[in-house]
């Protein structure tokens, strides 16, 4: 099977009329040859991770890509990337996003980079997920173990988890001394979080006003 069409819209964002799956391990094929570690690939999400080796942590850097279906036939990817427990305060992680992206409407043998099983989410064919798919959300753990210890008493860190509801509570409730030592204990569940399990409450899925993330 010959490689599928893609073409560039911008720095960050491609498309292509091919199948959702057969573009779907192109693009993991690429980013193994780039020498990404596959992290997350979950075809109903419409979702492919990859991580990199980036200073003294083995995956420290990584690049997300996005498919979504805009309409019936085309199939949209959007990069981005980031650190593991860090802000790309210099945009290292959005040029390597860059830098993945310009090398995706190559042809590749896809034969010789397939996904690894653990790291895939078995499924069946499936289609490029609609618009309104949860992608990943930015937050980081380390920036919300610290606003939870600085600001947890006001609430600060439920305005950057988007639990603006509770946010306001805190902060009501903040001359009062429970919001800081509710802090205390979330600040304790925070540090405790793996990576992929802070991902998955707070990256993966949709957080609304009053949700009580646990």
């Amino acid at each position: 099977m010959g490689s599928p069409t893609i073409t560039t819209l911008s720095d960050l964002v491609l498309r292509s009329h091919a199948d959702y799956e057969v573009v779907f391990e192109h693009v993991a094929a690429h980013l193994q040859a780039e020498g990404g570690t596959i992290k997350i690939a979950d075809r109903a999400k419409g979702t492919l991770e990859a991580s990199w080796k980036y200073g003294v942590n083995p995956f420290g850097l990584r690049v997300t890509v996005h498919f979504t279906s805009p309409e019936e036939g085309i199939v949209e990817l959007s990069l981005t990337g980031s650190f593991v427990d860090a802000i790309d305060t210099w945009g290292t992680a959005k040029k390597k996003a860059k830098a993945i992206a310009e090398v995706l409407p190559s042809p590749i043998d896809v034969a010789a980079w397939p996904i690894r099983e653990q790291a895939s989410i078995p499924a069946s064919t499936q289609p490029a997920p609609a618009g309104g798919t949860v992608h990943h959300r930015g937050k980081r753990k380390v920036l919300m173990a610290l606003l939870v210890f600085f600001g947890g008493g006001i609430g600060l860190h439920k305005f950057y988890a988007g639990n603006w509801g509770w946010g306001l509570i805190y902060l009501a409730a903040c001359t009062t001394g429970i919001p800081v030592l509710l802090s205390l204990v979330e600040f304790i569940k925070v540090l405790c979080l793996s990576q992929e399990e802070f991902d998955k409450r707070y990256n993966y899925q949709a957080v609304r006003a009053f949700q009580w993330v646990w």
